[in-house]
């Protein structure tokens, strides 16, 4: 593995570190600053890999997270109209970018993220994490993404650590 393939993992692992403890935070808010950092680091490492449809699908998660977040903080009304217009954004130029079948797990992945939001229920919001991780892992085995693909377990098993220690509270 050369030097270039160890930075883009890092990159990855920290991107999937800042993740899995974001579904251990207690409120939606924090939940979603969590995963803006991880977005970003998703999208530089997706990018490296050359997985241009896993770049795309994060940075325009990023956008609609920094958006929604923006909007919860803020007590902002029609996030439901921004949270649309950013899941037809990222069908749109997924579907004008698209690699190959492989493409459409991501896209699923990101469209349930940014919907996920518009609910103020946090265990819902975990639920689609676990869902999310699958189509990343999925994605991550297709790309090479060793890091991705050792986290997006981990991140399943925090999930549900998480929703189950949630549920009986």
């Amino acid at each position: 593995m050369d030097i270039n393939m160890i930075i883009t993992q890092f990159i990855g692992a920290i991107g999937y570190g800042t993740l899995a403890l974001s579904y251990f935070k207690k409120n939606k808010k924090e939940i979603l600053f969590m995963e803006i950092i991880a977005y970003i680091f998703f999208t530089i490492h997706y990018y490296l890999l050359n997985g241009i449809t896993g770049a795309i699908c994060n940075l325009i998660g990023l956008f609609a997270l920094v958006s929604i977040y923006l909007f919860d903080k803020y007590k902002l009304k029609n996030k439901y109209l921004v949270s649309i217009f950013f899941v037809i954004i990222l069908l749109i130029i997924n579907i004008m970018n698209f690699q190959n079948i492989y493409s459409i797990f991501p896209m699923i992945a990101s469209t349930i993220v940014i919907i996920s939001f518009l609910s103020n229920d946090e265990n819902k919001i975990r639920i689609v994490g676990v869902i999310s991780a699958i189509c990343w892992l999925i994605y991550a085995i297709v790309y090479k993404s060793y890091i991705a693909i050792v986290f997006e377990v981990i991140t399943l098993i925090n999930v549900f650590l998480a929703l189950f220690r949630n549920i009986k509270k």
